[in-house]
């Protein structure tokens, strides 16, 4: 009996879906001339190929997708999309504004020079600066629309948008980080010595003083050591920075918490908490490391802190009780999900993750001193998750008449509204709409996988076709998208603002929302500073983004 495994397929909307996905992340995982392919390219090209052979998915998969994907997207920047306007967001401001209105701009005209079918240019915009928020506005407002051009069906836009999606994709992907790898060279500009600057001036670099802040290679350990020799002058001087911490001391029977005034003895035992070196150091100065259950405190853990008190938002990390004197080492900090330089003089803001590696003691001090640990905030609230998105798409059916035209947020515009004002307040209140990290990202990209795997299937059915009839100008209008918006912006920015070529490129990276771009000139520039432009403008660019994606279907 011969097995019809195309039949199969054909009457397994699910197993088809899941299949996408498997084989989309596998290719995903694929390095071409030393670039990750990246998930959601992946599933984008193997659903082309599923949808070409006539296979499905259950529609619902993609409906809910874009719905968890925008909602996620929202509550992730509305921590920061307040603050960076409300602080030094105006730059950045109108660097994601050029950017999302140029393009805009760009891709509305190239559908009247060339004539393009309903649901071209919008597809073109969405491609060719490879924003999903766009194309999730985009596809809404489509399915919306309640008149079409004559002989043209809402179904046809669909299918056209996510066509020329498809189409533009590639070049938005590779195209953008090319360019903004060529564009310094261009002009001249030393983009490494720009970015060394930049580090001298906002103390990227590591200097004695921000030793503290390094993340370690190690975990600290603490571990005990007797004192069989006499004790250096330097280490008995309050002025020595030693590198490690005192934890416990042990005086004959006697075990005791050390403080400025104590001095060590010969027939000490001592317990100090610290990376290598720090126990190198002991061993070579002080005596042999023993084991002795009086003075081992084992409860040196690694721990996320959410930063939620006002009181300490805007203090610098140097402020903090972090580093070696302190018992508590800071290993890493991310803000919206970016990982951040730990730098002295680098800011705290409501919402900032920071992991701690130090005795379980100080770290409860510290998740107290800060916000909340986020062990604590595990728990998903689903119940907000849920009247989150139901809010969100109550509020973008609410709609005015504007002329003969209907405007409104849209499903896209009101679920971002609500993820946006949702996220800010859990920024506050961590008990309210609690979505962890790893809950928020698992969410996240599920919804993206699943939204981009309606949208390949669709592209799918009549990908050929579409090339075939004009894909060489949806190509061309496609480059024009992506390249203009960034040459403006690079105007813009080092002409005008006059900002750093390596923070330029980072803040011109999160106006496209490439986070592939960000790789590409962190690596060009050897620094981390491009990751707080790119901080800077992602926030507004996908807020703006899903905008112009809403605002081109109805032009």
């Amino acid at each position: 009996m011969e097995l019809d495994i195309y039949g199969i397929l054909l009457a397994s909307p699910v197993l088809v879906l899941f299949l996408m996905l498997g084989f989309g992340l596998l290719v995903g995982n694929l390095k071409i001339a030393g670039v990750t392919v990246g998930a959601v390219s992946g599933v984008l090209l193997v659903g082309l190929l599923f949808g070409h052979i006539g296979l499905a998915i259950p529609t619902a998969s993609h409906d809910i997708g874009f719905l968890l994907f925008i909602y996620c997207v929202g509550v992730q920047a509305g921590p920061q999309f307040i603050r960076v306007f409300r602080d030094d967001g105006s730059r950045y401001a109108w660097l994601a504004l050029l950017t999302a209105a140029s393009a805009m701009m760009l891709a509305v005209e190239a559908g009247r020079f060339f004539d393009f079918e309903p649901g071209l240019a919008a597809g073109v915009l969405a491609g060719a600066l490879t924003s999903t928020p766009t194309l999730v506005a985009a596809q809404d407002a489509m399915s919306t629309l309640t008149s079409m051009p004559a002989g043209y069906s809402v179904a046809d836009g669909l299918e056209n948008l996510s066509s020329a999606y498809a189409i533009t994709y590639v070049f938005g992907l590779a195209g953008l980080m090319f360019f903004l790898t060529l564009l310094p060279r261009v002009l001249k500009i030393d983009i490494v010595e720009e970015a060394r600057t930049l580090s001298e001036q906002k103390g990227f670099g590591i200097s004695p003083d921000q030793v503290h802040l390094r993340a370690p290679d190690e975990t600290p350990r603490i571990r005990a050591y007797r004192i069989d020799r006499d004790v250096p002058e330097e280490l008995n001087d309050p002025r020595f920075d030693f590198p490690g911490e005192l934890q416990k001391v042990k005086r004959g029977d006697e075990v005791f918490t050390p403080d400025a005034d104590t001095r060590l003895e010969v027939g000490d035992v001592i317990a100090v908490i610290g990376l290598h070196d720090t126990h190198e150091i002991c061993r070579d100065r002080l005596g042999p490391e023993v084991v002795d259950n009086d003075v081992l405190d084992r409860s040196v853990e690694s721990r996320n802190i959410v930063v939620t008190r006002s009181d300490v938002a805007g203090k610098t990390l140097a402020e903090m009780p972090f580093g070696g004197g302190h018992q508590v080492w800071l290993t890493e900090i991310t803000r919206s999900g970016v990982s951040m330089p730990r730098r002295s003089d680098l800011e705290l803001h409501i919402g900032d993750v920071l992991l701690l590696t130090g005795p379980r003691s100080k770290l409860d001090e510290l998740a107290k001193a800060l916000g909340e640990a986020e062990s604590e905030l595990q728990h998903t609230d689903l119940v907000t998750l849920a009247f989150g998105i139901a809010l969100g798409v109550f509020v973008g059916m609410v709609s005015f008449k504007l002329g003969a035209t209907q405007i409104g947020l849209g499903s896209a515009g009101g679920v971002l509204l609500t993820g946006l004002i949702f996220g800010l307040i859990n920024s506050y209140r961590p008990s309210f709409g609690r979505l962890p990290e790893g809950a928020r990202y698992v969410l996240t990209q599920l919804g993206l996988l699943l939204f981009m795997s309606g949208i390949a299937i669709i592209a799918g059915r009549d990908i050929v076709e579409t090339f075939t009839k004009v894909g060489p100008t949806l190509a061309l209008a496609g480059i024009v998208v992506t390249l203009v918006p960034v040459t403006l912006s690079f105007i813009l920015g080092r002409y005008l603002f006059k900002m750093n070529a390596a923070l330029l490129l980072g803040a011109i990276s999160g106006a496209m929302t490439s986070t592939a771009a960000l790789q590409q000139v962190s690596g060009q520039s050897q620094s981390m500073a491009p990751m707080l432009g790119y901080v800077g403008t992602y926030a507004f660019a996908n807020v703006l983004l899903a905008i112009a994606g809403g605002i081109i279907v109805r032009l």
